[in-house]
């Protein structure tokens, strides 16, 4: 249930900060901000959802950010079970590193 009440929240940031309202307060489409250093001091503080730095999200449809959602978390998941890997073939390798100084002193 935990991982359910994430998964909304951070649904519910991503299309707060990163979707453009479909129609602006006087009933015309509003643009977003423009793209370089005229974009305002606003645009530059926020995060990227789901550590991703991309125009395109702001394009992204409600079902296409819950899928980006679900991705994101199964790869944090591989990511997370690389580094205990890696992290196990480092202690091997370190293990025969010592072995192998010992034995050359050794002879």
């Amino acid at each position: 249930m935990d991982d359910f009440k994430m998964f909304n929240s951070m649904l519910a940031e991503a299309r707060q900060k990163y979707c453009a309202p479909e129609v602006g307060a006087q009933g015309r489409k509003e643009r977003p901000a423009g793209i370089g250093h005229n974009a305002g001091p606003e645009l530059a503080k926020r995060p990227e959802p789901f550590g991703l730095r991309a125009a395109w999200l702001g394009f992204a449809n409600e079902m296409e950010l819950r899928r980006l959602a679900k991705l994101e978390r199964r790869i944090e998941r591989k990511k997370q079970a690389l580094q205990v890997l890696v992290g196990e073939r480092q202690l091997i390798m370190r293990r025969c590193i010592r072995r192998m100084r010992r034995n050359a002193n050794k002879n």
